[in-house]
């Protein structure tokens, strides 16, 4: 009797555990369904459906090749996740990852064509996560600021560190 009581609950605990093993490997296992998405007013980025957007934080302008602006979103999903969803997707519409920061504060920073796309995730102890996508138009030649009175602006630092100069003019 001894010896049955001791099988028994043996045998019961083992069939439990074997009873979750369907015989396939992880190779036969299907991807994880893709996240539904929606464009809003760029149609070349998309938004996942957790993030609503926030239309009173929002602003578009239209301008030559498309639109520039920012549109602010509000909504319950991790950071993380939002992150890697823009790190995946964003070069399967034609953008071009240039930097990045993850974590504390997310920051992407995106090229296409004429237009650059910067997006920031930040999440607020409320547990709502914001995401704010900026697009704008590139500036088109130099790399440097051009200023309509000389090269630098009026105040300017000296080289060496040791002197401020700043000069104005009536003009200016």
């Amino acid at each position: 009797m001894r010896y049955i009581t001791f099988v028994l609950p043996v045998f019961f605990f083992l069939s439990l555990g074997c009873a979750n093993l369907t015989g396939s490997s992880s190779s036969d296992t299907a991807p994880p369904p893709m996240q539904a998405a929606f464009f809003y007013d760029f149609n070349d980025i998309r938004i996942p459906e957790e993030m609503e957007i926030q239309k009173n934080k929002s602003s578009i302008s239209p301008v030559e090749g498309g639109r520039a602006g920012v549109m602010k979103f509000k909504g319950r999903a991790e950071p993380i996740s939002l992150f890697d969803f823009f790190y995946n997707t964003m070069p399967k519409d034609g953008w071009t990852l240039q930097t990045y920061q993850k974590y504390q504060r997310f920051l992407l920073v995106f090229t296409k064509d004429t237009r650059i796309c910067v997006i920031t995730i930040d999440e607020d102890p409320f547990f709502y996560t914001w995401l704010e996508v900026w697009v704008s138009p590139k500036v088109q030649g130099s790399a440097s600021p051009q200023y309509l009175y000389g090269d630098q602006p009026a105040g300017s630092f000296s080289g060496s560190g040791s002197s401020f100069e700043y000069e104005r003019t009536l003009t200016q």
